[in-house]
């Protein structure tokens, strides 16, 4: 099996979609980190809400919970049981 191909697929996504779902995680952390090291350095700085830690972890399993369903999805159609997953989605 292709490496390239082998992880997006078993996690139900395609190749061309696992670089922007990443990437999106990356940048994220990469803006609270940025927030935090400031802060670290300038305490007067204070560390907008939309970057502190409850709302990066809200993120990660936001994103983490989208991506087990769509690994769930792709288990389903492998094995057949494609029915029922676009009402599923649309939910």
């Amino acid at each position: 099996m292709n490496p390239f191909t082998e992880h997006p697929r078993r996690q139900g996504v395609t190749y061309q979609a696992h670089p922007l779902f990443a990437t999106g995680i990356a940048l994220r952390l990469l803006n609270s980190v940025i927030a935090f090291t400031l802060h670290a350095i300038f305490p007067c700085i204070g560390i907008k809400r939309s970057l502190d830690l409850e709302s990066t972890t809200a993120f990660l399993r936001g994103r983490n919970a989208w991506i087990e369903s769509m690994k769930s999805d792709a288990a389903q159609v492998h094995a057949g049981n494609s029915s029922g997953l676009l009402q599923e989605h649309m939910r």
